[in-house]
């Protein structure tokens, strides 16, 4: 059986896990990002009529996809969604399953890649390479780990650019 874990943006481009044979997770962070929106009444009758699974996943699994996404750079890009919906994902695989994870995200796209999870999107191609980013200040060239937002030597936005594929 497939198993489906979907991101916020699977709902906003019309995934309806009552039309896709499998099961289908979210994270509680799915439904705090939808809690204004149209879409909460349909993720709600989703669980209701048990086609769709509201799972959180482990604490140690959050910190190892955290610690993935300090390592490659995309810690800097990714919310805490997004770190829910990795986590939930390994910790679905070491149970046995093989997930896929449906999102249109190219950070956690490329994360997932780097952990060798299995991902889908619903509007764009996704990814073609995995990155590894650099976290850099524009104005002086500091360089900055992924939780940076600005400069500590000029007080510049932080950009990031590709360290190396």
């Amino acid at each position: 059986m497939r198993v489906y874990i979907l991101d916020t943006s699977a709902f906003i481009h019309g995934f309806n896990p009552q039309l896709v044979k499998g099961e289908h997770y979210i994270t509680p962070n799915v439904i705090s990002e939808l809690s204004r929106s149209r879409l909460r009444d349909f993720i709600d009758l989703c669980l209701s009529l048990g086609k769709l699974i509201l799972k959180s996943p482990r604490h140690e699994f959050i910190e190892l996809v955290r610690q993935k996404a300090n390592t490659s750079g995309d810690l800097w890009d990714l919310s805490e969604t997004d770190l829910s919906i990795i986590a939930l994902a390994l910790e679905l695989k070491e149970e046995g399953k093989d997930p896929i994870i449906v999102s249109d995200d190219y950070g956690l796209q490329n994360l997932c890649s780097l952990l060798s999870l299995k991902f889908k999107s619903m509007m764009t191609e996704g990814i073609k390479k995995r990155y590894f980013w650099l976290i850099y200040c524009p104005a002086c060239g500091a360089t900055y780990g992924p939780l940076e937002k600005f400069c500590r030597v000029c007080g510049h936005y932080l950009k990031r650019k590709v360290h190396k594929k």
